[in-house]
């Protein structure tokens, strides 16, 4: 066996163990809230979820702007002391960001709630610059950690976040909470998670955090600006998304259908895209070695789209033809109308899935303002195929169903599309 040869096997033997410690962590960290969210249902209200997922909508929406994404490039310096000054740069943004929100949000809430047509949050969000600055530094630590490949405390921070945050959801429940209940266990369990991935910088007093003057910091943000300046905006269209969909359907449907699809992105949509995430952050730090030492990126790509696609023929197989009945069961009868949009959005779901990876690859090979058109026009003909076929049927789940069709149509041109800068990039380095 020729050295090249073990040298692959090597690196595929290390990205499947990799890939597995973080997607067994986030596939647990998926499964605790479908095993609470029965008892949670019978619980809370669809109205009590409604205002959690505009609530955790907005947090996502500030969350992607908080550390001007420089966490996403903690990865890609060969160096570490210039990794260490980005991570700090992410910090201190972050920290910027709630010192800026917090003296707005506090005395201004009922205004904002307002502004924002959801006058329901107004008593939550004093509690919003808080959560974003949690979600902030949850981000910039597992970016951190993922660079030191310290996956295992990635895959507890999940776990322990997701029963954390469910245990808590379960007793402030019990203690007839309502919607307050679930916002604020939704911000413990970020603490938690957060005070979990931090633990082995804590305990050894944030090295890394010291020796940096301010030029050198100026020196990185310049260098890797088409992250607050491209990265961001392309992160907040995508996190903005989910705020717009729950806006388009309060208003074209009312609360009751928000409160069901509020219930379908809480167990099904945001844990597919946790075990997808987990993936993919395995493959973006390969992604970036790969590139700094000239090797070929497409097949480290191809690899992890079908790790992917062989998870997810089970279980949104499953989904799609059983969905309405499943969720019925489970959660009970009031909960159909959202197994039956989970159904007709199993498709697009598993797209979503499978080609998570494929977004990472535009950041280390350059080519991040073409990616962040791609994605603008998939958000605008995704809300657009909704409004369109509703606004003429009056019928949600048909609305639903295309919206599916036209959505798999455009992840799979993504994924053909990086595909072929991949195969375009290593041409040129022959």
């Amino acid at each position: 066996m020729s050295l090249s040869v073990l040298r692959q096997r090597l690196a595929a033997g290390g990205f499947m163990r990799h890939v597995a410690t973080l997607a067994s962590g986030a596939a647990l960290a998926q499964a605790l809230p479908l095993l609470f969210a029965p008892l949670l249902t019978r619980l809370y209200t669809p109205a009590d979820f409604g205002v959690l997922a505009v609530f955790v909508a907005w947090l996502s929406n500030l969350a992607v702007i908080a550390t001007a994404r420089y966490d996403m490039a903690v990865v890609l310096p060969k160096s570490e002391p210039e990794a260490a000054r980005l991570m700090l740069l992410a910090l201190a943004i972050n920290t910027g960001l709630l010192l800026l929100t917090l003296p707005l949000f506090w005395p201004w809430h009922d205004a904002i709630a307002g502004l924002l047509g959801a006058p329901q949050l107004a008593p939550w969000l004093p509690l919003l610059p808080l959560g974003v600055w949690l979600a902030g530094a949850v981000a910039a630590w597992t970016a951190w950690n993922n660079r030191q490949r310290r996956y295992a405390a990635n895959a507890q921070g999940r776990v322990v976040q997701s029963l954390g945050v469910s245990l808590l959801q379960v007793a402030a429940g019990w203690s007839g909470l309502a919607a307050g209940g679930l916002i604020l266990s939704q911000l413990a369990g970020q603490a938690i998670a957060l005070l979990t991935l931090a633990r082995a910088d804590v305990t050894a007093r944030l090295p890394w955090l010291r020796g940096h003057d301010r030029a050198a910091l100026l020196a990185e943000a310049r260098r890797y600006r088409e992250f607050p300046l491209v990265n961001t905006p392309h992160a907040f269209v995508v996190a903005f998304q989910d705020s717009l969909m729950l806006a388009l359907l309060s208003a074209l449907s009312g609360a009751a259908i928000v409160g069901q699809y509020a219930l379908v992105l809480r167990v099904l949509k945001l844990p597919a895209a946790l075990v997808g995430q987990a993936v993919a952050q395995v493959v973006f730090r390969d992604l970036a070695e790969a590139a700094a030492s000239g090797r070929a990126l497409s097949g480290l790509l191809k690899r992890a789209v079908l790790v992917l696609a062989a998870l997810s023929v089970v279980p949104f197989g499953v989904l799609g033809l059983w969905g309405g009945p499943l969720f019925a069961l489970v959660f009970g009868a009031p909960w159909l109308a959202a197994g039956e949009i989970a159904a007709n959005l199993a498709p697009y779901f598993a797209a979503a899935f499978i080609v998570g990876p494929a977004f990472m690859v535009p950041m280390v090979i350059g080519r991040q303002r073409a990616s962040f058109l791609f994605v603008l026009c998939g958000v605008i003909v995704n809300l657009a195929v909704f409004a369109a076929v509703y606004v003429a049927g009056r019928d949600a789940m048909l609305a639903f169903s295309v919206m599916a069709v036209v959505m798999t149509l455009y992840f799979a041109a993504y994924l053909a599309w990086v595909f072929r800068l991949l195969r375009l990039r290593e041409r040129s380095d022959v």
